[in-house]
């Protein structure tokens, strides 16, 4: 530390100790030059040496002299551009200096690498099976009815990506054809997109439509979800509770069904694609033997003491009649026949879809067998039929007759036969 005094001669050792700044001379060394100092030149270097204290400058180390760039420092440490010490809870710097030592938030690596293959393992997904179902949907596995409506399922993929729970429909519906057609297996993937798409759907019915287009993708994804629910083996009473969601869209959430892209989803559209589709196709002109389908019915009718019931059953002995006359006519009638339980009231529809309602799933199984039986009649050289399938609607009745209570059986015999193959019509 200087002091008032000064020797005569220099102390090499004490003047190299401090820091000198760059821009002064360096001291010399030569104690032939050094002289005796005056009392002014005393006065002056004791001013110099109390403005400047030599020991402050110890504390401004040179920025980037002497040590590695820390990563790990604090943001004190950072912005001043010195070394920082790093330690916890706050380094020597700050501690020093009396400021509040913040550190960058430490990184998760295991986190991270956990995420990271979450997102590997999602992105595999999308752009595999998402996009063999999203291709396979446009080539095959869009609604078939009414015929030549491509170009509307086409225009519905195109904005599925703007619609989560649209885009959830179709890939559903997608993979549920590949796994009932195409002997490949996508039943849980079908299960969990078809989970997603009614929750997003739910969500979205709870929020008005702002345009045109977000009561179409509502009304898409319904329809959708109604066509899945028709490939699935075990969806016989959720087919019909989709059923029904497709006429509330259509009727109480699409604005204007004129301005709507499925415009032509009328009744009248169906049984027309379906008329045209028979005109090209018939080669059974014969009639259908139905007797012991209205038999079969006629025994039924004890068996039912709601008003939703009754109805339904008259509904289905009409289109038995009808079909025995007139095999064309009562399978153009099978299309409206499809929304029967969509005029029940909403007690009614409860009522007949609760798990204990046998006299229900006895008539929905005539039902699903007259529907077969007119298929088979008219459609069996197509690929395609227009809802179900011979193996959903087979396993749907002996389902439903394997879930009866013993003394209903009897009244299973005409469906579980024609499901069995034991009869024919």
């Amino acid at each position: 530390m200087v002091t008032s005094s000064v020797s005569p001669t220099p102390d090499v050792s004490s003047i190299t100790s401090l820091t000198i700044p760059c821009q002064q001379t360096p001291v010399s060394t030569d104690t032939d030059s050094a002289t005796t100092p005056t009392a002014d030149e005393k006065e002056t270097r004791d001013t110099e040496s109390n403005k400047s204290p030599p020991l402050k400058r110890k504390k401004k180390p040179v920025p980037g002299k002497g040590f590695s760039k820390s990563r790990q420092g604090c943001y004190n440490c950072k912005r001043r551009r010195v070394k920082c010490s790093e330690a916890k809870p706050e380094c020597c710097s700050c501690n020093r200096m009396g400021l509040i030592c913040v550190y960058p938030k430490a990184p998760r690596p295991t986190l991270k690498r956990s995420h990271n293959t979450v997102s590997s393992n999602s992105k595999s997904c999308v752009n595999l099976n998402h996009l063999q179902f999203y291709h396979h949907f446009l080539l095959e596995a869009y609604p078939p009815a009414p015929h030549g409506a491509e170009p509307v399922w086409r225009n519905v993929a195109a904005m599925s990506h703007e619609y989560e729970f649209l885009a959830n429909a179709i890939l559903g519906l997608s993979a549920q054809h590949l796994t009932l057609f195409h002997g490949a297996d996508y039943s849980i993937q079908a299960l969990d997109l078809r989970v997603a798409a009614i929750n997003g759907l739910n969500e979205a019915l709870s929020q008005p439509c702002l345009t045109t287009i977000d009561a179409d993708a509502r009304y898409a994804a319904i329809i959708a979800l109604t066509y899945q629910s028709a490939y699935m083996p075990d969806a016989m009473m959720e087919f019909i509770t989709m059923l029904r969601g497709w006429m509330f869209i259509q009727t109480k959430v699409v604005p204007d069904l004129e301005m709507s892209m499925f415009r032509n989803f009328t009744r009248e559209a169906f049984v027309g694609s379906m008329k045209q589709h028979i005109a090209r196709h018939l080669t059974n002109k014969n009639a259908i033997l139905l007797d012991d389908y209205l038999a079969s019915l006629k025994v039924v009718r004890v068996l039912c003491q709601g008003t939703a019931e009754i109805k339904y059953l008259s509904a289905l002995e009409r289109l038995g009649r009808l079909a025995k006359q007139s095999p064309i006519e009562a399978f153009l009638e099978i299309a409206p026949c499809y929304g029967l339980t969509n005029k029940m009231t909403e007690e009614e529809f409860k009522a007949f879809t609760e798990p204990s309602n046998s006299c229900a799933r006895v008539l929905l199984s005539h039902f699903l067998m007259l529907n077969y039986a007119l298929e088979q009649h008219f459609l069996s050289p197509q690929p395609k039929h227009f809802v179900f399938c011979k193996e959903i609607s087979t396993a749907w009745v002996i389902k439903a007759a394997a879930g009866l209570p013993t003394r209903f059986q009897q009244h299973m015999m005409w469906p579980l036969g024609m499901a069995t193959g034991s009869m024919k019509t």
